[in-house]
């Protein structure tokens, strides 16, 4: 088991090495990946674009919050404030997502293509929020 913990540590401090825009948009590729996969899901399943949007939303700021937590910004701040914050920055993200996606709808895009390019605004929109708002105050952690 310590051998396992020791090569984590030692990936961990390597990754830890690049640059914080390029940890974003590697982790928060990863995150897109999974909201955009549970959209489609949803979609699937219910055929309605903004009820796969509430719910991939939903589940996915879990999975968002700790990953963006510990592998982007790496910060020691106080978890249920840190994720309050992440929350209402994803509800500002959240409702620009569903104002693009109407808009976009109203144009005739297909729903999938529609939600791929209201993803990537968003996403932009959403690093600069959790920079900014949700992980602003706290001390950073040295590794």
């Amino acid at each position: 088991m310590s051998k396992i913990l020791n090569l984590y540590w030692a990936l961990f401090h390597f990754w830890m090495r690049f640059p914080e825009k390029i940890r974003y948009l590697l982790v928060g590729g990863y995150n897109t990946v999974i909201s955009y996969a549970l959209y489609a899901l949803f979609l699937w399943k219910w055929g309605h674009p903004q009820w796969a949007l509430f719910w991939s939303f939903f589940i996915s700021s879990i999975n968002s919050y700790w990953t963006q937590k510990i592998y982007v910004f790496n910060t020691r701040g106080h978890v249920l404030r840190e994720y309050t914050r992440c929350l209402f920055s994803w509800g500002i993200s959240y409702l620009m997502n569903v104002a693009l996606l109407e808009g976009f709808l109203w144009l005739h895009l297909n729903e999938y293509f529609a939600q791929f390019v209201a993803l990537i605004l968003v996403t932009i929109n959403s690093y600069l929020m959790l920079k900014y708002i949700a992980f602003q105050n706290h001390k950073r952690r040295m590794v």
